[in-house]
C-alpha cells in the first residue's frame, strides 16, 4: 500500500488518514471473504484440540496477536490455550515475549481468582455477572460452594456451564432448587452427573422436564432412582425412552407407578452410551475457545490490524513496525516488557541510533544502555512515539538521506558499540 512515496511521507499519510485506509483495506473482498470464513469456522471448535486441528482458523488467531510465525510450535500452542495463564508455572509466565501471554490471557479457559470465599459471599449479584467465564471456571470448591442463592440465579448460562464440575456439586441444595429452567436446561451432561441425589431430587419439576436425552443419559442409576414420583411424571414419551435399562433398572414400584402406560413402556428400552457417544458427550462438556464474549469480534478487529500493517510495509520498508510501535508503545509498563517485544525493541533501537550489533549484547547490558538513552515516560506521550517512529524510519533508510529534508530535523550520526558500552560493560565472553 501506497507505493512509491517512502516509508516517512507513508507515515505521514498513515497518521492522518490510518482510519479510512484501514477501514478501506478492511472492507476489500477479500478480507471480508476471509473473515466470514474464519467466524463461520471458529464457532463450530468445540474445543482447542479441534482449533488446533483447523490451520486456517487458528492462522487468524494468531495473525491478532502478531504470532502467525509461530503456527507450527504445536505444543506451545496447546499449551498457552490450556493452561492457567495465571498460575505462576504455566507456559506462558515463563515465556518472555508478552505477546504468549496475551494470547493465553484472551482464550484461558480457568483463571484463578485470589478471592477468599468471604469476599466471594459478598459479591453483589452485578459483580458476579461481569465476571469473565475464565474466572468462573478457575473458581475452587470452596470459591464455588460460597456462592448464595440470588448469586447463582444471576448467572448466565454460558457463565453456569463454565463452572467445573466439582465447583457446581459443592453447591447447596437450595442452591441448584434456585435454578430457572434456562440454567437447568444449561447444564453440561458431566455437571449433571456430578450432582449428589439430594441435588437432583431439588430441580424444579419444570425444569428438568426440559432436559434433553443427551443430558438425562448422562445421570448413573443412583441418580435416576433419587428422582421423586413428580420429576418422573413429568418426563416426555422422548426423554423416557432415552433411559437406559441400567439407569432405569433401579425404579422404585412407587416410581414406575408415577409413570404414564406409555412412559412404562418406553423407559428403559435405550441402549447403553457407545463408544461415539461418549465422545459426542465429551464434546458437549468442553467449552469453545470463542466462548469468551466479544473474543471473536477482538480477533477479527486485530487480525485485520496486522494484516493492514504488514500490508503498508511490503512497499515501504520499517513502516509495518513502525505503525506497530505507535498502536502498542504506551501499552508498555516497563523497559523489561518493552525489550520482550522484538519489533518495538527494534523501533527504539533504531532511534536511538544504536548499531544492529546492540542486539549482540546481553540483555542486562542492552537494558543498561537503554536505560541511559531512552525516557521511559516518552512512551506514554503519542508525540514523543510519533517522533520516534520518524526517526526510526528516517535512519532506516540511508539512500534516502541525501534529497529528504525530513532528515535535517534528526542529528544522523550513530555511535559504536564501543563508546556506547562505555568503560564499565565489556564486549567480551
Amino acid at each position: 500500500m501506497l507505493p512509491g512515496l517512502g516509508a516517512l511521507t507513508a507515515l505521514a499519510v498513515a497518521q492522518r488518514e490510518g482510519a479510512s485506509l484501514q477501514a478501506r483495506f478492511t472492507a476489500r473482498s477479500d478480507n471480508k471473504a476471509a473473515m466470514e470464513r474464519f467466524r463461520a469456522a471458529a464457532t463450530q471448535h468445540a474445543d482447542v484440540e479441534s482449533l488446533m486441528q483447523d490451520r486456517r482458523t487458528l492462522q487468524v488467531v494468531l495473525e491478532a496477536f502478531q504470532l502467525e510465525g509461530e503456527i507450527d510450535k504445536r505444543g506451545i500452542l496447546r499449551k498457552i490455550l490450556t493452561e492457567d495463564p495465571g498460575a505462576e508455572a504455566s507456559l506462558a509466565n515463563r515465556l518472555t515475549d508478552r505477546r504468549w501471554r496475551e494470547l493465553a490471557r484472551a482464550f484461558a479457559q480457568r483463571e484463578a481468582s485470589d478471592l477468599t470465599a468471604a469476599q466471594v459471599a459478598a459479591l453483589s449479584t452485578t459483580d458476579v455477572q461481569a465476571l469473565s467465564l475464565a474466572k468462573i471456571g478457575g473458581l475452587t470448591t470452596e470459591q464455588a460452594k460460597a456462592l448464595g442463592t440470588a448469586q447463582m440465579r444471576a448467572l448466565g448460562t454460558q457463565q453456569l456451564r463454565a463452572l467445573d464440575a466439582t465447583g457446581i456439586a459443592a453447591l447447596d441444595v437450595v442452591d441448584i432448587a434456585a435454578l430457572d429452567a434456562a440454567q437447568v436446561a444449561a447444564l453440561r451432561p458431566g455437571q449433571l452427573a456430578a450432582l449428589g441425589t439430594a441435588q437432583i431430587a431439588a430441580i424444579d419439576t419444570a425444569d428438568l422436564a426440559g432436559l434433553g436425552s443427551t443430558q438425562l443419559r448422562a445421570l448413573s442409576n443412583a441418580q435416576v432412582r433419587a428422582l421423586t414420583t413428580d420429576q418422573l411424571a413429568a418426563l416426555g414419551t422422548e426423554q423416557a425412552a432415552s433411559l437406559s435399562r441400567l439407569q432405569a433398572s433401579g425404579l422404585t414400584e412407587a416410581q414406575r407407578a408415577a409413570l404414564g402406560s406409555v412412559q412404562r413402556a418406553v423407559i428403559g428400552t435405550a441402549p447403553e452410551r457407545s463408544a461415539a457417544e461418549e465422545a459426542a458427550v465429551a464434546a458437549l462438556d468442553s467449552r469453545s475457545p470463542f466462548a469468551a464474549t466479544g473474543l471473536l469480534d477482538r480477533v477479527v478487529a486485530d487480525a485485520m490490524t496486522n494484516r493492514y500493517e504488514k500490508a503498508m510495509g511490503e512497499d515501504n520498508a520499517g513502516l509495518r513496525e513502525a505503525l506497530y510501535f505507535i498502536r502498542n508503545a504506551s501499552r508498555m509498563t516497563s523497559l523489561t516488557e518493552l525489550m520482550t517485544d522484538k519489533a518495538l525493541t527494534a523501533v527504539v533501537r533504531g532511534s536511538l541510533s544504536l548499531p544492529e550489533t546492540f542486539g549482540a549484547l546481553e540483555f542486562e547490558q542492552q537494558k543498561t544502555i537503554l536505560t541511559q538513552r531512552l525516557k521511559f515516560e516518552d512512551l506514554q506521550d503519542p508525540k514523543a512515539v510519533a517522533r520516534m517512529a520518524q526517526r526510526y524510519l528516517a535512519l532506516a533508510a540511508p539512500s534516502q538521506t541525501a534529497s529528504n529534508p525530513l532528515l535535517a530535523l534528526f542529528d544522523g550520526s550513530g555511535a559504536s558499540l564501543g563508546s556506547l558500552l562505555g568503560g564499565g560493560i565489556s564486549l567480551q565472553a
